[in-house]
């Protein structure tokens, strides 16, 4: 849906808006944005070596 066509329904209260989903739909995004940021700090600490820590780690489980 465009984004315009969204906000008309909005205003026009043609559109319901679940605050739970709205809610839950924001947590996930805010923590998916924070395993990105940790991921890139943690490959600048180790460079390439990254992947062979993790093949390593899963191949003694």
């Amino acid at each position: 849906m465009k984004l315009n066509e969204l906000k008309a329904r909005v205003a026009r209260e043609d559109y319901d808006i679940d605050p739970d989903v709205v809610a839950e739909a924001l947590v996930n995004r805010m923590l998916a944005v924070h395993r990105a940021l940790r991921r890139t700090d943690v490959r600048e600490l180790l460079g390439d070596g990254l992947p062979e820590i993790s093949l390593s780690q899963n191949s003694c489980s």
